[in-house]
């Protein structure tokens, strides 16, 4: 008989439940907790953007070289049910990249999703036993908890409120970010579930308080989508314990009682932080008008998120099969702004706020099939995990119950929130989904019969991994890096230590030389110290690795303007409006130039138009309106465009000198004393201008008040 000779080894430790080192689990469960424990503080309103993730980055990293080393956990096979569709939207991420207007970024995506499917994995192979998964829960609620006390302690602090402060980084942290709600909403509905199934009154008492605090915070924050989403959270909890309680033969089914609790705790939390709204967010609009506008049309954030989702459409529209590329929805959006996305510049518009939206905006008709796939994977498991925990009544099977209840409550919540507010792309939503995703896979791994598989040769493994560490180093580490370096370098700048700065942008831009948003950076300090050809030069390169970066064509076209060359400044003026027609800086000073020119008619159209664009979030359209129309003769019109830059930038002296120009054109030569005034106390320059100004001669000859102002 000829021997059977597998290419999967029981002799290397990895993944074999025969050669388990206890020392070497020990040490991942240890490292899961702390990647559990460090997603809240990745998530922080201060840190550069690739900080956020970078700490789950190095930490999954960590964790996956313990899970294969070790050999803890169950063998390869039997696959998770979850593994197809999530190596399916890798793959397709990676064919999207061959339409991205900028692959680094993309691939930059990609390092960030191979992060998240490594936490899925490990998660999914190592919490197959109920005591692992125990572990691994207790852990993130536990989590939840010491985020809840943090961010109260630093809520009920004098200085919670003041700019970059301790307390007001903790509270923003958990309580007022997207970042901290996507976190709270996923985390609740398992605090809820450990609640449910706890037998002692300690342990009750444990995650009771856990759930209360939490989903006090959550009513604190000022993310009003986790709101609405959480109870989707909440109403898959309520439906599995249900299914769980509601055996034939009982007039009232224990799962019934068994939720008052619950419900009780919940509106008592709310209560709570209805209560604590005006300490910890004073100055804010009340709770109930934060409410109010969640239905209200004329909301600035219902407004921009309409708007984004209109431009998103239409950029589907324009890249209907392949997309835009995987990581480049911020680079390819910029020509569909409109006038409600610049009317309210503190909105993101790195994402459309929908999952779906994004699926099919980055990756396409495919990236959006494999998204709804691995929706429907995860519903049609959490059904038959929920069906297999109804048979039989014992403590084990009831607790299982209700942790199925808390994972599939944090998936439903996340998901609401990603197709409602928020796309599951940020690192706290991210990293808890990936968890999630795990625990549930584990629990179908850890029920199934089909417990034993062959094991896996770490050399098979070994090729995947190389490719992987040459992505992490040069798609995470690097730009890792560099993203420290212009953390430190805008620290310098605050200082206005500019030359140091500078420096410290070059080095960023050794570590990560495709950052546009550096380049950029440079760029403006180049504008601000005067140095224009060293801005013009900066620019291009910015175009280079952003061809749709309006604002780097603004930049140019000022620093052209700034340097005499009035035509080269109009011909990227006009690329920029090309680009985006909405652009409003390329619109005004098109606007100006017709002016300087004499043809008025053409300037006001254009100022006319950056005005409609900006609204009265900017005096440039107003101030120059005013001069065409002065220069036009249509004083009165004049007057009122002034009055309105006036009243956008009262703080702004060469606004209230124009004022006071325009009341003496108009007649009114007793209303031109106040705003003279004004603009003499804010710059003294304007009073040697005044004393010149023909304009004033009548004034200073009949109110002696100007007079002496003009001489004093």
């Amino acid at each position: 008989m000829i021997p059977h000779h597998s290419v999967l080894s029981p002799q290397s430790s990895v993944l074999s439940t025969a050669h388990q080192s206890p020392g070497w689990c020990r040490a991942l469960h240890v490292a899961l907790g702390v990647l559990l424990a460090a997603v809240p503080l990745a998530s922080s309103p201060l840190a550069p953007s690739t900080l956020k993730w970078a700490i789950l980055g190095l930490l999954a990293s960590v964790v996956t070289f313990l899970w294969l080393m070790g050999g803890c956990g169950r063998p390869f096979r039997p696959l998770p049910t979850l593994l197809l569709p999530l190596v399916a939207l890798l793959l397709v991420s990676e064919i999207s990249l061959l339409q991205a207007i900028n692959p680094h970024y993309g691939l930059q995506h990609i390092a960030f999703l191979l992060m998240l499917c490594l936490v899925y994995l490990t998660v999914a192979y190592t919490c197959g036993d109920r005591d692992a998964r125990g572990r691994l829960v207790r852990t993130l609620t536990l989590t939840l908890l010491g985020v809840s006390l943090f961010s109260f302690a630093a809520c009920a602090l004098a200085d919670a409120s003041a700019p970059r402060s301790a307390a007001e980084t903790l509270f923003r942290l958990f309580g007022n970010t997207n970042y901290g709600a996507a976190y709270l909403l996923t985390g609740i509905p398992l605090a809820l579930g450990l609640y449910l199934a706890s037998r002692g009154r300690l342990e009750k008492v444990v995650w009771g308080i856990t759930a209360f605090l939490s989903t006090a915070l959550l009513t604190l924050s000022m993310v009003r989508g986790a709101w609405v989403s959480i109870w989707f959270g909440f109403g898959v909890l309520a439906w599995v314990v249900w299914r769980g309680g509601n055996r034939p033969g009982l007039v009232r089914p224990p799962a019934a009682r068994a939720m008052v609790g619950p419900m009780l705790l919940i509106g008592s939390a709310i209560g709570l932080g209805v209560v604590l709204w005006p300490f910890c967010l004073p100055g804010v609009a009340s709770f109930g008008e934060r409410i109010a506008s969640l239905v209200d049309p004329a909301a600035g954030s219902l407004q921009v998120r309409l708007a984004i989702w209109q431009g998103t459409l239409r950029m589907i529209r324009d890249h209907l099969w392949m997309g835009v590329g995987a990581g480049n929805f911020p680079l390819a959006f910029v020509p569909y702004r409109d006038a409600a996305i610049y009317q309210n510049p503190g909105m993101q518009v790195e994402h459309p706020h929908n999952e779906v939206l994004n699926a099919l905006a980055e990756l396409g008709p495919a990236g959006l099939l494999v998204i709804l796939w691995l929706l429907v994977r995860v519903v049609r498991l959490g059904r038959a995990l929920a069906r297999r925990a109804d048979l039989g009544g014992s403590t084990e099977l009831t607790a299982r119950t209700e942790m199925l209840g808390g994972i599939l409550g944090g998936l439903a919540a996340a998901a609401a929130y990603a197709n409602l507010f928020y796309v599951v792309q940020v690192p706290a939503s991210a990293m808890n989904v990936a968890v999630l995703l795990g625990l549930l896979d584990a629990m179908d791994r850890g029920s199934s019969e089909e417990a034993g598989g062959p094991r896996v040769r770490l050399s098979i493994l070994l090729p995947g991994l190389l490719i992987l560490g040459v992505l992490w180093v040069h798609y995470f580490l690097r730009p890792l890096a560099g993203e420290a370096h212009y953390f430190l370098a805008e620290e310098q700048f605050r200082e206005e230590r500019m030359e140091a700065g500078l420096t410290r942008l070059d080095r960023s831009l050794r570590w990560n030389p495709r950052s546009y948003v550096v380049r950029y950076r440079r760029a403006v300090i180049f504008f601000s110290l005067g140095r224009y050809a060293e801005t013009i030069q900066e620019a291009r390169e910015v175009l280079r690795l952003h061809p749709q970066m309006e604002v780097a064509y603004g930049l140019m076209g000022s620093a052209y303007l700034n340097l005499g060359d009035t035509g080269r400044a109009k011909e990227i003026f006009h690329q920029a409006v090309r680009l985006n027609p909405n652009y409003p800086h390329a619109l005004n000073n098109l606007g100006v130039l017709a002016a300087r020119e004499g043809r008025l008619v053409e300037a006001e159209a254009l100022l006319l138009r950056a005005m409609e664009v900006l609204g009265r979030k900017d005096m440039s359209p107003y101030a120059n309106l005013a001069n065409v129309y002065e220069l036009s003769g249509r004083l009165p019109e004049a007057l009122a465009m002034m009055e309105s830059a006036v009243a956008i930038r009262p703080d702004l002296g060469a606004n209230w000198y124009h004022l006071a120009r325009l009341r003496v054109l108009n007649g009114d030569l007793p209303g031109a004393y106040e705003p003279l005034a004004r603009a003499i106390a804010l710059s003294d320059e304007w009073r040697a201008r005044a004393a010149e100004d023909a304009v004033f001669t009548g004034l200073r000859q009949r109110d002696p008040r100007v007079r002496a102002l003009i001489q004093d």
